[in-house]
């Protein structure tokens, strides 16, 4: 009997809900601890309360890799004014959060060691052991932009510093070291009731990359360019097509016919071009693997059970003695590109 394939795919959501996972209010509460740190400790130097970032605070966000992000806006501060509070320079900002993280406040948490604070591209990484279970949590420092006092409820807009050990290849070239973005901007992307089928279709995909790469390996598309090549997908199609397998196969036909060829631009920073952020590598190999999926799902039914496998953690059907449908094969907190 061939396998019903908006049925499955609903029973993958479900599955995958965020909310499912036993220990996520412990690590909304670490996540916000941490916030309330970073508030207390720049108070002078902050443009505003740290926010939250990243997928948890775009509601994409899928329990079997994921993470709980926060942003801390600063002030700019301008030369030679030593009555303004913030930072000049933003290798200074992102080394002085790096260094209150990893020297300050790993001696008043007992949930981390400085061992587990680092640098990474724009942010800084911190990954937590709370009652045995391992959580990441991405600290972004930004500076509000262009000048000081300009971060209000009108203007939102933050420069991120890049540090220099990973910079891509391409930002090594160009001698860039920092980066226009608006993280309220990100998160409000796919936001509201009018969005819930993208946010569905992103989770969707979110799964079938975890699959893939768990099964294969190697690089395929970064989270952030789901997103967006899925509200793009459904703000120029003419009509939006019913049920959650033609949906999701909308926005991979979408990716397949665009990434190699066609630039993915920031929302929040024209200039930068998202799709830069992937080599011609992944880009090819994920448009090799969206074209066979679609491609062996089309064919036979029940293929849709491999690329988009239920989370047998959280499936409240499951019978031991059935193989009427594919498991995710891994369930992990940590970090999802």
């Amino acid at each position: 009997m061939s396998t019903n394939k908006n049925e499955h795919l609903k029973k993958v959501l479900e599955t995958h809900e965020i909310n499912k996972v036993e220990h996520l209010n412990k690590f909304i509460e670490k996540k916000n601890k941490v916030k309330d740190a970073l508030n207390i400790k720049f108070s002078d130097q902050k443009a505003s309360n740290a926010i939250d970032s990243g997928s948890y605070a775009k509601n994409t966000a899928i329990n079997t890799k994921f993470d709980i992000d926060c942003c801390i806006p600063f002030k700019k501060k301008t030369p030679e004014n030593n009555d303004e509070k913030g930072f000049e320079s933003l290798s200074e900002m992102f080394d002085e959060v790096y260094k209150y993280l990893k020297n300050e406040y790993t001696e008043e948490d007992d949930d981390i060691n400085k061992d587990n604070v680092r640098k990474q591209k724009v942010s800084i990484g911190m990954k937590f052991d709370i009652d045995g279970e391992e959580f990441d949590m991405d600290v972004v420092p930004g500076r509000e932009r262009p000048n000081n006092n300009d971060y209000n409820d009108s203007n939102t807009d933050l420069s991120l510093h890049i540090n220099p050990s990973n910079r891509s290849k391409k930002e090594e070239n160009e001698g860039k070291t920092r980066i226009k973005t608006n993280i309220k901007t990100h998160v409000g992307l796919l936001n509201g009731a009018d969005r819930t089928h993208e946010r569905k279709v992103t989770k969707l995909l979110k799964v079938w990359k975890t699959e893939r790469k768990n099964k294969n390996g190697g690089k395929l598309i970064k989270s952030f360019m789901m997103e967006l090549y899925t509200k793009e997908a459904f703000d120029i199609t003419d009509e939006i097509p019913n049920g959650l397998w033609e949906k999701t196969k909308l926005v991979m036909n979408h990716i397949i016919d665009n990434i190699e060829t066609t630039n993915l631009v920031d929302p929040a920073n024209s200039s930068n071009i998202v799709s830069d952020s992937m080599s011609d590598t992944a880009k090819t190999q994920t448009k090799r693997d969206m074209k066979n999926t679609i491609k062996d799902i089309e064919a036979d039914s029940d293929k849709i059970k491999e690329y988009f496998p239920i989370n047998e953690e959280f499936d409240d059907d499951d019978d031991s003695n059935s193989n009427s449908t594919s498991k995710a094969s891994v369930l992990s907190t940590s970090k999802f590109g």
